[in-house]
């Protein structure tokens, strides 16, 4: 039985969520909506665990674009990102046991060769492999990213951003590093840059660095470790996360910051005017998926045993 057909004999979603259809004059196949279900699924899955043990958390960047203007997935996207203030993201970390196969908890400490700087949830009965990556002997999965919330200064802060953005592209080359065969020379070249510092040092080092502030009384808040959008436009008014609100996503409810007019803005500018038509999906192109296929399999298909 595939995670989809799953879904559907537990009566998650029906099957005609799975039909395909267009929306915002754009095609959403069965394929994405396969995508989409695994994905709600491991939504359910994860607002469960937080209920249970009252963690606080917010939808955030396209999925919460998506939540405001779609009221559901943005039509091209394919994936889903939540944020968490620290507190409840160090508390999270500590629930793997909550996930069951399977559900499974990504972090360095549960998934020895995963170095990203922040943690993941992940469906082993799928396959989502960042292609320049997949040599790297991890669970594979589809997922969905979940990022600490820490405070931070605005004086200095971009310097303090900067380091950590350095650290994080340093454990990006250590992972490109167990690629045998680089496909081309930007390749090579991000893994001849790897420092060769031990991972674990180096992903202990953006944590904590990530906290410095966190003891301190300041105005704003940001993903410190994730160094997604740059500077300017990942650092958010504390009070724009002092409660959560609920709102429509593909059928159920979803939480997202009270505050998220403003967070949409600075990560987006105008954010309910949509992207030109051959920008729309494109930045995930050197993503694998397969949602009916475990990500072994996949790999194995490549010559990668585990």
């Amino acid at each position: 039985m595939t995670e989809c057909e799953r879904i559907i004999e537990q009566g998650i979603l029906p099957a005609s969520f799975f039909e395909e259809e267009v929306r915002c004059d754009f095609l959403v196949t069965k394929e994405m909506k396969k995508i989409w279900a695994i994905a709600l699924d491991q939504l359910l899955k994860f607002d469960a665990v937080c209920k249970k043990y009252n963690l606080t958390y917010y939808l955030s960047y396209g999925s919460l674009l998506g939540a405001i203007r779609h009221k559901g997935f943005i039509p091209w996207d394919d994936d889903m990102d939540v944020l968490m203030p620290r507190k409840d993201y160090d508390k999270l970390l500590e629930l793997g046991h909550e996930f069951q196969y399977p559900y499974f908890l990504q972090t360095p400490f549960s998934d020895p060769g995963y170095f990203f700087s922040y943690a993941k949830l992940r469906n082993t009965n799928t396959t989502c492999i960042t292609t320049q990556f997949r040599y790297q002997k991890i669970n594979w999965g589809q997922n969905f990213d979940i990022f600490p919330l820490d405070n931070v200064i605005i004086e200095g802060g971009r310097e303090f951003y900067e380091k950590i953005a350095a650290l994080g592209k340093d454990l990006s080359n250590y992972m490109r590093s167990s690629n045998p065969t680089p496909p081309n020379e930007v390749e090579r070249m991000r893994i001849q840059s790897y420092s060769g510092r031990d991972p674990m040092e180096v992903y202990e080092e953006i944590q904590k660095l990530g906290r410095s502030f966190n003891n301190e009384e300041t105005d704003f808040i940001a993903v410190t470790t994730a160094y997604l959008y740059g500077f300017d436009r990942a650092i958010f008014k504390k009070e724009d996360y002092s409660e959560t609100k609920e709102v429509p996503f593909e059928g159920i409810t979803a939480k997202v910051p009270v505050g998220y007019d403003r967070i949409l803005k600075v990560v987006y500018g105008d954010y309910m005017k949509f992207p030109p038509v051959e920008k729309r999906g494109v930045w995930h192109g050197d993503i694998i998926y397969n949602p009916d296929v475990p990500y072994i399999e996949e790999q194995r298909k490549a010559g990668i045993i585990y």
